[in-house]
């Protein structure tokens, strides 16, 4: 089924799953509605979510809810670099009761803690404080 399409239908295949991620993940974020992973790929591309799941492991290596995650880790570093949210409030934010095990996915993933993806975005906001400063002073 999946093995017979094109890279091109396959690499569209894997955004799609991607974006149907993303939204859950976004109207979570936006709204605080809980969307279902499974419903949404099963709705949205019209498949069993089990069988899809089976197919898109043995194609792509890497099961469904495991792109997922990978989606929700990139939007919590996102977050903690370009907002001023703590882990904790985005941990709330994405229906975590517990932020500690937001803090634990994001290190198995990642190999950092929240903290250091703050200190990215103090280094980031301290280069942008000091181009200023400098275009300020000249």
């Amino acid at each position: 089924m999946l093995s017979k399409k094109s890279s091109n239908d396959r690499s569209e295949l894997f955004s799609k799953v991607k974006n149907i991620a993303d939204h859950i993940i976004q109207t979570r974020l936006d709204t605080g509605r809980s969307l279902v992973f499974a419903k949404q790929i099963a709705s949205e591309l019209k498949v069993d979510y089990n069988v899809f799941d089976n197919l898109f492991l043995s194609e792509y290596g890497i099961t469904l809810e495991r792109v997922y995650v990978m989606r929700v880790v990139e939007k919590v570093k996102e977050l903690l670099v370009y907002t001023e949210q703590s882990l904790k409030q985005i941990a709330g934010a994405l229906g975590y009761n517990n932020p500690s095990s937001l803090s634990d996915i994001l290190k198995y993933n990642t190999g950092f803690t929240s903290t250091y993806f703050k200190q990215i975005r103090k280094n980031k906001l301290e280069i942008i404080r000091k181009q200023q400063t400098e275009q300020n002073g000249n």
